[in-house]
């Protein structure tokens, strides 16, 4: 039942991406960011470690869904700029490998805990070139931004719980797997 939403929300992203107009390139101004009565998350090495085991488990169960077909799904390790968990750490990141009809394909997100990302969406459009935004299933905004130089796509999630959640890829026209993997809730500091 849980991958019927997932599934149903990359074809709404596809929906929205595909449709001019739907999206809208500026952010809204409705967004507070940070939220009012953010909850700060604070655990142990050890939770992260299982909090981690779970996102990679995640990841190779849905990566192969939301981007079609992806065959050799393999997660590095989390952690922050360099691999490994500690306590009381507010943001764990990994990449994500996999292959795509032959094309190799990378994946690099970032999922920080409440109130850890202060950037606003309007801050990041005025900071970055922002392409489009969408609201996810959950009374979040995810953002898109474009790196024309680097051919770098991201998918910003903003989350009412004060978390920010971010994939990015390399590969053109992933826009809307991108959002459905940054705005899933399964990736989240608050459990």
């Amino acid at each position: 039942m849980r991958m019927r939403k997932v599934m149903a929300a990359a074809l709404t992203g596809l929906a929205l991406i595909g449709l001019a107009g739907t999206a809208t390139a500026s952010p809204s101004t409705d967004v507070v960011w940070p939220p009012k009565d953010v909850t700060p998350v604070h655990k142990t090495k050890a939770e992260l470690e299982k909090q981690a085991a779970g996102f990679t488990a995640r990841q190779q169960k849905t990566f192969p869904r939301i981007f079609a077909g992806a065959r050799n799904v393999s997660p590095g390790n989390w952690g922050g700029e360099a691999e490994g968990l500690f306590d009381d750490m507010q943001y764990m990141t990994n990449w994500t490998t996999f292959d795509v009809r032959d094309q190799a394909s990378t994946v690099f997100m970032q999922v920080n805990a409440p109130g850890f990302f202060q950037t606003s969406p309007k801050q990041l459009c005025e900071r970055d070139k922002c392409t489009g935004e969408v609201s996810d299933h959950r009374g979040g905004v995810t953002v898109f931004t474009k790196d024309e130089v680097h051919g770098i796509t991201v998918a910003w999630n903003f989350r009412r719980s004060g978390e920010v959640v971010w994939a990015q890829s390399w590969t053109p026209g992933t826009e809307a797997q991108l959002a459905v993997v940054a705005s899933d809730r399964a990736y989240t500091f608050t459990r």
